[in-house]
């Protein structure tokens, strides 16, 4: 492939992630879709012609022997990540996989070592971070114009069906997801919360299922101490009918930021300043509410990235070692929760 042409990509699976990747690359000009595997040849050929993609594969052995294939995208349950990437390094291919990375830290580990030994590209979807506001916080807090971060507090309620977990035979289970509402769906503001506001020292975690029919947490809570020497509170669950958008809200000695990431909505409070109110429609999701209801703008953004980093020999924005962290706060809390005791970071 010449280094202006797309980069070529192999979908591993047919499911609701993989319906948003395909989404999401219809805006994409550095890459494009040319294969799609699945544990089923019938089911990967029925939805290689819902989106017309070249070629349909009944096995992951036979995506990443497709000379047209670069990189491949980890659409699978968490269980199978790292098979993925194991495959994806053996053939030479870069691997971009959904969140979490692994149901692990330790298993993070191996998919990172896997990588890095086979010299592919390791990418981690956490795109919430591409979209214009989170960049905003970001910005605002690495320049100081918060002073000294004194608070950070993160909402996540959101609200799923029993169906919704009842339709697959992993959601919310230990084996195969690692965990629920924190693993998958908290997950993506707890990135922004951590890559924000910098490590953290130590968790207080306390978790129950208390609505929903499977093993892992539907409510997940968390008192977290930064090494900054902020302090900081999560809540999250999948029980807060109907869902309400991710709050992300931040306090410091010159003034505070109020995140509704799902709203689109940015509210300054700085020190001798007038209150303002930044927007950004596009990125106003309803995935709170409904599992599909996800706006594109920071998938395109974040694959624009990876495949860029493809062509130009870089590292992508957030490769596996800048997602591990996320996941290595989310374990924390698990552990927390189990032992009734604070865990220091980090693992």
């Amino acid at each position: 492939m010449t280094s202006a042409s797309p980069v070529g990509v192999g979908i591993v699976g047919t499911g609701l992630s993989a319906t948003q990747h395909l989404t999401a690359l219809r805006g994409v000009a550095n890459g494009r879709a040319v294969a799609v595997a699945s544990s089923s040849g019938e089911r990967a050929r029925a939805f290689a012609r819902e989106w017309g993609i070249p070629r349909a594969y009944g096995s992951l052995a036979e995506l990443v022997a497709d000379a047209e294939v670069e990189a491949l995208h980890g659409c699978t349950p968490p269980d199978r990540r790292l098979e993925v990437a194991r495959a994806a390094a053996a053939a030479g291919k870069h691997v971009l996989l959904e969140k979490p990375m692994a149901r692990t830290v330790a298993e993070a580990d191996q998919i990172v070592a896997v990588c890095e030994r086979a010299g592919i590209k390791l990418a981690c979807m956490f795109q919430n971070r591409f979209t214009p506001l989170a960049r905003s916080v970001k910005a605002a807090v690495d320049e100081g114009r918060l002073g000294r971060l004194l608070l950070a507090t993160l909402s996540a309620k959101w609200y799923r069906t029993a169906t919704y977990y009842q339709e697959t035979g992993w959601r919310g289970t230990a084996e195969r997801e690692g965990g629920a509402v924190l693993i998958n769906q908290a997950i993506h503001s707890i990135d922004l919360l951590r890559w924000i506001c910098g490590p953290v020292r130590s968790v207080e975690g306390l978790t129950a299922t208390t609505l929903h029919p499977i093993e892992m947490e539907d409510v997940g809570l968390a008192l977290l101490r930064f090494e900054s020497g902020a302090l900081g509170s999560i809540v999250a669950t999948t029980v807060a009918y109907p869902g309400f958008a991710d709050r992300l809200e931040l306090h410091g000695s010159e003034g505070s930021l109020v995140l509704a990431q799902g709203e689109g909505r940015l509210e300054w409070h700085l020190r001798g300043q007038e209150p303002r109110v930044e927007a950004a429609s596009g990125q106003v999701s309803r995935g709170a509410q409904d599992p599909a209801a996800t706006p594109s703008g920071g998938h395109i953004a974040q694959f624009e990235d990876f495949y860029a980093a493809i062509r130009v020999d870089r590292r992508p924005s957030i490769d596996g070692r800048e997602a591990r962290p996320a996941l290595e706060l989310v374990e924390a809390i698990y552990r927390s929760s189990r032992t009734g005791q604070a865990v220091g970071l980090p693992l």
